[in-house]
């Protein structure tokens, strides 16, 4: 437990940072089993997030980290065992919509297509920033690790617990992270680098605008929207769909080499912006 006098100091540093009094506490407990692991992951997540700052990924406000004593009672033993226990928080931005994973639906319900486009160019542009401006991967890049603020539904990406620094390609162990998001170079080799996030990437943005993680027909995507807006769409709205199906498809490729950077997709996005047919 934090003591009442280091709870109270946690808030008064907290409050310079809000505006509304509101802030997500994230607790971390340490598996006595697993101490160096969990410190492994601890300093990972510290390490990325403390020095990140974008609208598009959530902020850390602040940290603390304590150990207390916890009897612990084992069959053959006639004394109580005291275990010691150990805990992280981390203070972050309080963000009031929740995470993408609970909005996920098809084209004909659900979020609308503006919503859902400005969304994947958030997502787009915080991961940009991780991996040009910050050289980190995030490498468990899923919707429910995107957390959704405000009237706008503004896109933060969260969870840091696995990222790491983009030291180029290199490999790990055991691969951790949630299946249909992983990238397969890592699932066969272990390897990581940022086109790992790409293809995770590459599943979000199939889920945002059609559902699911496969790969449509984008002419079906297209009558199905049709049918959801009733009326034929707008040059910018089939640019828009046809554009991120596009893209989801590149990022979804076997090879990493295939897969475009966060900045080409970027661009490629921002041709979409444009109604005068010009691509």
């Amino acid at each position: 437990m934090i003591s009442p006098k280091r709870e109270k100091l946690v808030r008064v540093d907290l409050e310079r940072f809000t505006q509304n009094g509101f802030v997500a506490v994230k607790r971390i407990y340490v598996n006595i089993h697993k101490i160096d692991l969990d410190d492994k992951l601890f300093r990972r997540e510290f390490n990325s997030m403390w020095k990140t700052n974008h609208q598009n990924v959530v902020r850390c406000l602040g940290f603390c980290s304590n150990t207390y004593m916890k009897p612990i009672e084992k069959a053959g033993l006639k004394e109580t065992v005291l275990a010691n226990v150990r805990e992280r928080l981390f203070c972050l931005e309080y963000i009031s919509n929740g995470s993408l994973d609970k909005y996920i639906t098809d084209e004909l319900r659900g979020l609308k297509w503006e919503t859902r486009y400005e969304i994947i160019t958030g997502i787009c542009e915080g991961l940009c920033y991780l991996h040009e401006e910050k050289k980190i991967v995030h490498m468990d890049l899923k919707p429910a690790n995107i957390l959704l603020h405000g009237k706008y539904m503004v896109p933060k990406i969260t969870d840091f617990g696995l990222s790491r620094p983009d030291e180029n390609s290199h490999t790990k162990g055991q691969p951790i992270g949630t299946q249909g998001y992983i990238a397969p170079e890592y699932v066969k080799d272990g390897k990581t680098s940022a086109k790992s996030d790409i293809y995770s990437l590459g599943a979000i943005i199939f889920e945002l605008v059609t559902g699911c993680m496969s790969v449509p027909d984008k002419n079906n995507v297209l009558r199905r929207w049709r049918h959801r807006w009733n009326k034929p769409p707008t040059l910018l709205q089939y640019q828009q769909v046809t554009r991120c199906i596009e893209i989801a498809v590149r990022c979804r490729q076997q090879e990493p080499k295939y897969r475009p950077s966060t900045g080409d997709i970027i661009s490629f996005l921002r041709k979409s912006e444009s109604t005068d047919g010009s691509s």
